[in-house]
């Protein structure tokens, strides 16, 4: 019983040590993945900026709407 037990442990802190070691080199790579992923990032923004001004375009011709600027209202506090 106690050799089996003794295998268990042993089993088990090598789960534990792969599993800290997986983590570990997710811990050193990850950081790297964002800051390369950042600039496509900044592209998809501008690229969706870009659509949603054609989409306004696009809708106020087909749908022309009077855009007015008005005041606040006063808050009742």
């Amino acid at each position: 019983m106690t050799s089996e037990l003794g295998a268990g442990i042993a089993a088990l802190g090598l789960v534990w040590m792969l599993f800290v070691g997986l983590l570990a080199i997710l811990w050193i790579l990850v950081p790297f993945a964002i800051f390369g992923i950042k600039p496509l990032l900044r592209e998809l923004v501008r690229e969706q900026k870009a659509t949603q001004a054609l989409l306004t375009t696009i809708s106020q011709q087909v749908y022309p709407i009077a855009v007015e600027v008005t005041k606040p209202r006063a808050s009742r506090g």
